[in-house]
């Protein structure tokens, strides 16, 4: 595969520039480089001599003098997207077959190199890479010093932005061996920080960098599954490549016996979706991650398309795969007016902040077996239904959760839900907020039911929350009715659909929560507001695909007589429901 590839080389004045290579291949020995541009508000236009302007950030303003130390490029050739991206109309290599070789060009070097830009504790690094040397480790203990150290001094490796960047994930992933190179090694901020902060401060912020290591460990179990080791490595394989790429600083693949990705078993968009990661365009939420799927390729229009059409044209390229599946979480229908066919279809965001917010409206999967003529069919479990209020206030919380635990299937719900989401209740948000305070309590009115089936009731009475001793829910009952009301249902939206709170926030502007009443029990739903409105009871139905146990069930209003819409969702359902079904006929 053809590609750009360039060096560092000096002239005889001393000066460095950029030599690019005549011809080269992804067969070539290089170097690939791994870094964040920056912010718009951080990079700054700078002359590189043998490219001309590039936008660098500040840690990188010396960038030719960086890349020429001998333990980065050295004299060697190398592939950096800010020398070896060439937009030009003329370009020898067209710009979609320079996007489309970008997975093949981290696979195929010699090593991925990640240049890190943010300061970075050089007192923890060294004790932590010397702990990291010792044979055997209690990682849970580990990881409680990690979060210790992380209350007070916020510089650690785990919360640089590279694990927070769309492409830098691609970046690593792709890669089979990866170094990281630390650029601003800065002293202990720890015996600078205040020590009157309170429990409930330390607790929130001990859970802020938790959430910045999760996004290391997410990248790493990502890792796992794109080189086939999920289901050969047990959890100390895990913490020995999560000591390898924050504190060892070098992951061999091999090592671990992984191969060249992506593995069979592994989840593209799903994975993408779970990692929340930026960019500061649309567009390469797209571009980064589809042209790693089998039958997928760049449009040449790709930069001038808006972001919803770039989608929609990437899920119709790989919809025809026959071993590709693809499950709206919500529909067309339940957000906007739409024709019958489109009605069915995933709702697409038209700017979304987040690669979690650009996949948010479906599950893409692919599976071994090949769809069935059933993939893409509806059948109808009920007609003529009806939709009652769902009281999402103080009042009525008692009977939500009672309709929950009697009809709903929390650990499918558990299963989908996003990583960010106020459902897992490991985000620690400020809870000092009325938001963060009822996001904890929602979590353990509904999610602890999960856990209840599997334990005697004296075991789960036994139970220690996380939140013990440091967060009380008295104060909940001071909240007012109206925020109460909201936040019940954005944390709703987001347990049902599994969506992100963004997307819930959009979803709840054009659909209401209901309940559907039938002989196994009131099904909680989610239905678009003008159906609600104009519909009579005679026009809507209950139908299922055969991907209920992903989706729940949907609703469908006939309008005008003719043809079926699908205008909104239930939750998933407990398998007791086809049970009554089949008692019914």
């Amino acid at each position: 595969m053809n590609i750009y590839l360039v060096r560092v080389r000096e002239r005889s004045t001393g000066t460095l520039f950029i030599e690019r290579k005549s011809s080269a291949t992804t067969s070539d020995a290089y170097i690939a480089i791994s870094h964040v541009w920056g912010t718009p508000e951080t990079v700054q236009p700078s002359h590189v001599d043998g490219v001309g302007i590039v936008q660098l950030s500040p840690w990188k303003k010396d960038i030719l003098s960086i890349l020429r130390r001998p333990n980065i490029c050295g004299d060697g050739w190398f592939w950096m997207d800010l020398f070896c991206i060439d937009q030009r109309p003329d370009a020898t290599i067209s710009i979609t077959e320079q996007l489309m070789a970008i997975p093949a060009i981290y696979r195929s070097s010699q090593c991925v190199r990640v240049l890190a830009e943010s300061p970075i504790c050089d007192a923890w690094q060294t004790i932590a890479a010397r702990v990291a040397s010792i044979a055997d480790i209690d990682s849970e203990l580990f990881g409680e010093e990690e979060l210790r150290h992380a209350r007070r001094c916020p510089n650690m490796f785990f919360c640089d932005p590279w694990f927070e960047r769309s492409w830098t994930r691609q970046e690593g992933l792709y890669g089979m061996t990866i170094e990281i190179i630390m650029l601003n090694r800065v002293g202990c901020q720890r015996l600078q920080a205040s020590a009157s902060d309170t429990a409930k401060q330390r607790w929130v912020t001990e859970g802020s960098a938790l959430a910045k290591r999760s996004m290391a460990e997410f990248f790493l179990d990502d890792k796992f599954a794109y080189h086939g080791l999920v289901s050969r490595e047990g959890e100390n394989a895990r913490f020995q490549m999560y000591l390898d790429l924050i504190y060892r600083h070098r992951i061999e693949i091999a090592k671990y016996g992984g191969t060249f990705g992506p593995h069979s078993g592994y989840s593209p968009l799903s994975e993408a979706w779970r990692s929340g990661r930026i960019t500061t365009k649309a567009r390469d939420y797209i571009l980064a991650v589809f042209p790693d799927i089998t039958g997928y390729c760049v449009s040449t229009d790709a930069r001038r398309m808006t972001f919803d059409a770039l989608l929609a044209d990437a899920l119709n390229q790989i919809a025809i795969q026959q071993r590709f599946y693809l499950t709206p979480k919500f529909t067309r229908g339940m957000m906007m007016t739409t024709s019958s066919k489109e009605s069915a279809m995933p709702w697409i965001p038209r700017q979304p902040s987040s690669i979690s917010e650009a996949l948010d409206g479906f599950m893409g999967h692919f599976l071994e077996e090949h769809k069935g003529k059933d993939a893409t069919k509806f059948f109808s479990l009920a007609s003529r239904i009806t939709f009652e209020d769902a009281s999402c206030t103080k009042e009525g919380l008692a009977e939500l959760k009672k309709t929950w635990e009697a009809t709903a299937q929390t650990i499918k719900h558990m299963v989908h839900v996003h990583p960010s989401s106020p459902c897992t209740g490991v985000t620690r948000g400020n809870v000092q907020t009325d938001e963060g305070l009822l996001h904890q309590y929602f979590v353990q009115q509904f999610v602890p039911v999960a856990v209840a089936r599997y334990l005697t009731e004296a075991k789960f009475q036994q139970l220690e929350l996380q939140t013990t001793g440091i967060l009380t829910f008295e104060r909940v009952q001071n909240i007012p009715d109206h925020i109460f009301s909201r936040e019940l249902e954005r944390f709703l939206v987001c347990l049902i659909c599994g969506t992100t709170l963004c997307t819930a926030d959009t979803i709840l502007k054009s659909a209401s929560l209901v309940l559907i009443p039938t002989t196994f029990g009131k099904l909680l739903a989610l239905v678009n507001r003008d159906i609600l409105h104009a519909a009579s009871p005679q026009d809507c139905a209950l139908i299922s695909t055969t991907a209920w146990s992903l989706q729940g069930f949907l609703v469908a209003a006939q309008k005008n007589s003719r043809a079926y819409y699908i205008v909104g969702r239930t939750i998933i359902p407990e398998d007791r429901f086809w049970d009554t079904l089949e008692m019914q006929h």
